[in-house]
């Protein structure tokens, strides 16, 4: 442990972190249980559209921002580029709440996903100089059961919500005038942001471990990208596998909601009640889980834990997953969201331990930004529209949803096996890198 922290000030700054990240996600993911009135209100837009939105228009300044983050991650002060990202999601997403227009409503978005690229490379850079190896798994595994949080609180809180403002008269408000349900609701889920942003502001940037490069100064990018090529094999096959991961995971969570009221006609506020739940409890325990079983594996000495952990993981969640979005009992597939929550929940805490192990901190911001880019851009922006594309021409249905949720699975979980199970020899390749890394004196150019 850094003996800088007491225990009870790395409680507080997982909560707060855990708590940011929490945020991001409800404020990303809210629309999910929006869809009908929004396609309503904007004009009766299609799914395809409205899936645009969702994943497209976040993801393109994202992904564009995420790399310039990553590099000021790894030169400057990590708390106060997460104080002014969260300030600016927040606000952003009042401003999604402002929009009468289908346009108006793809820009704002656009700058949610600006202030959100900050987050994911600052935040998990200073966790690796908080805590130590051994520890950085489970730490990262509570602060990466934020998605799951966020969407439970944004189905338990989202669903009900947006049932009572559709049985009241539209809302009037200052300056914006009078406003429809949705709009209504992301004004209210970007306002605590803001909150949260100050107390991210009174943190304590943590001193940065085993740094040889001077402060304020960033490894030159060629060197960047020769570390990247050095461990090809390694990058490839890891990023492949969560891309498949991520867009299964991203494609459910996108259509769930939607999917229970088209085709087992339950109301919003039973599906987001339920759903949410199971979310927010079995989300948390498969995050701290995965966190748990690769820091009992690494203090046995296996230095592959935590890719291994999302390989059985994801075996067990391939049939189950296959299965969810066809079984034409609502309760049986509510029952089955238990243990495939749980197993979605463990692989996003343990890609950011993997990354810390096998790169050295003057990368650290950048190779989370490098992830996020190569696999959140694609999965963001596809992941929402695969369903409704495959709905709209292929089945011909927006009944076809379930049908083509199921379809992704199979493709996405039988890649991701094959590609996670060929990375292991190249992590530890990776790991064994590192560790001789860490104690050669020469200069970072010699050594990428």
């Amino acid at each position: 442990m850094n003996q800088s922290f007491s225990n009870r000030y790395l409680i507080y700054v997982i909560f707060i972190f855990t708590l940011a990240s929490t945020c991001s996600i409800i404020d990303r993911q809210i629309l999910n249980v929006m869809i009908g009135p929004i396609k309503r209100d904007l004009g009766g837009i299609s799914d395809t559209q409205v899936s645009l939105i969702m994943g497209f228009a976040f993801a393109l300044f994202y992904t564009l921002m995420t790399y310039p983050a990553g590099r000021i991650t790894d030169r400057y002060h990590r708390i106060n580029l997460m104080t002014a990202g969260i300030a600016g999601w927040s606000f952003m997403t009042m401003l999604c709440g402002a929009a009468n227009q289908y346009w108006q409503l793809f820009l704002a978005r656009m700058g949610v996903g600006i202030g959100e690229a900050t987050l994911g490379p600052a935040s998990n850079s200073a966790l690796a100089d908080f805590f130590p190896p051994e520890r950085l798994p489970v730490a990262i595994g509570i602060v990466a059961s934020a998605p799951f949080i966020g969407q439970g609180l944004a189905n338990i809180a989202g669903g009900p919500l947006i049932d009572y403002l559709e049985a009241t008269p539209n809302y009037v408000v200052p300056i914006l005038g009078e406003i429809f349900s949705w709009q209504m609701v992301l004004i209210m889920v970007g306002a605590p942001g803001l909150l949260i942003a100050l107390a991210m502001w009174f943190l304590i940037e943590p001193p940065r471990k085993n740094k040889q490069l001077a402060e304020n100064t960033s490894v030159p990018l060629k060197d960047v990208w020769s570390f990247i090529l050095t461990r090809k094999h390694f990058f490839f096959f890891v990023f492949m596998g969560y891309l498949c991961l991520a867009t299964q995971g991203w494609s459910l969570f996108s259509w769930l909601v939607e999917y229970f009221v088209r085709n087992h006609a339950w109301s919003r506020t039973e599906i987001g009640l339920s759903y949410g739940s199971i979310a927010l409890v079995v989300g948390i325990a498969g995050s701290v889980s995965g966190g748990l079983f690769a820091s009992r594996m690494i203090q046995k000495g296996r230095t592959d834990a935590t890719l291994r952990v999302v390989l059985y993981s994801t075996i067990v969640l391939f049939p189950l997953a296959a299965l969810l979005t066809v079984i034409p009992d609502p309760y049986i597939a509510l029952a089955m969201l238990i243990p495939v929550t749980f197993c979605m929940a463990m692989p996003p805490g343990l890609i950011i331990a993997t990354l810390q192990t096998v790169a050295p901190n003057e990368l650290r911001g950048q190779m989370v930004a490098f992830y996020l880019i190569a696999v959140n851009f694609l999965s963001y922006s596809f992941a929402p529209s695969l369903p409704a594309v495959i709905s709209d021409f292929v089945f011909q249905s927006e009944l076809a949803l379930g049908q083509s949720i199921s379809l992704l699975a199979v493709i996405n979980y039988s890649v991701a096996i094959v590609c996670l199970a060929l990375s292991l020899k190249y992590f530890r390749q990776a790991v064994t890198r590192a560790n001789a890394w860490r104690s050669d004196p020469e200069p970072f150019a010699e050594r990428a």
